[in-house]
């Protein structure tokens, strides 16, 4: 998609977006994190936001979840400038869950959870009826009643993932921002994760935005692609809209084969091996 293609794409769907960024920088000791960002996310899809390490990902993530101040530019959160909500306004329609977050000593999951009712509640008071109610289907959300007392030390990698993401819902978010959510997660943990969050959104309705690295869980798990490059939005779109070798190659500087799936059929990335195949094949033969 070209630039101009770009721009009329984003300004028609930021008619009815729920978050609408236009000409978005952050420039951290003078060099552009993210660069000039214009992007608008649908309500009740899931976005990935896509790219290489350093293309400003995360960085456009915090932007458009109110966690960082752009340096210039504008993010509008239902209409409203995120710059002139206070923090608990936004935490009252937006949940974020970042990389890896650090587990609180001795808390264990239903105490981890209410810790997202805090936007909510008036300062320093008790836990009321409703509260109640939305940690107790949150909780439920991710099938970890049977776990709500259980440390959260104590818990597996993939167990401790789904009592954060009870946490966030407790907040009762209109929109999730997720960064790298399958990081430190084995194969296994990564597909429950992303089939939870997608039931999520479809029978809830919830927006979700996540920072993706596997490209092919993008391919299965969004609605839509930010792809990014060295702090610029390169293209927007459905996932097999933009997916294609020569996009991604030039965003991730190696070659990237899209290939129909053998069982699905669906586009599936084959990254080949940067450097020497001769040189690849022969490391291949320790394995």
């Amino acid at each position: 998609m070209t630039a101009v293609a770009m721009a009329v794409d984003t300004a028609e769907k930021s008619q009815g977006a729920i978050i609408h960024a236009t000409d978005v920088s952050v420039v951290f000791n003078g060099m552009a994190a993210v660069d000039r960002a214009s992007v608008a996310i649908r309500p009740g899809r899931i976005t990935a936001i896509c790219g290489a390490n350093g293309s400003g990902k995360s960085t456009l993530l915090k932007c458009l979840s109110g966690l960082e101040a752009p340096t210039s530019g504008a993010v509008l959160l239902a209409g409203q400038a995120l710059a002139g909500l206070s923090r608990r306004q936004i935490a009252r329609q937006v949940a974020v869950l970042g990389q890896n977050p650090e587990t609180p000593a001795g808390l264990n999951v239903e105490e981890l959870v209410e810790q997202g009712r805090y936007p909510h509640r008036p300062w320093l008071t008790r836990l009321r009826g409703h509260d109640q109610d939305a940690i107790e289907r949150a909780i439920a959300a991710v099938d970890l009643k049977d776990m709500r007392q259980r440390q959260l030390a104590s818990l597996s990698g993939g167990e401790r993932q789904r009592a954060w993401v009870a946490m966030a819902l407790a907040q009762e978010p209109q929109i999730l921002f997720l960064d790298e959510p399958t990081s430190f997660l084995d194969v296994r943990h990564q597909a429950e994760l992303l089939t939870l969050l997608r039931r999520l959104n479809r029978e809830e309705g919830l927006t979700i935005i996540a920072v993706l690295h596997d490209l092919n869980q993008v391919i299965e798990f969004a609605d839509d692609v930010i792809l990014m490059k060295k702090g610029q939005v390169l293209s927007t779109g459905a996932p097999v809209e933009i997916f294609t070798p020569r996009l991604l190659s030039h965003a991730f500087g190696c070659t990237v084969d899209v290939v129909p799936h053998p069982h699905t059929g669906r586009p599936f990335c084959l990254i080949d091996w940067v450097g020497d195949r001769s040189g690849r094949d022969r490391a291949g033969d320790h394995r």
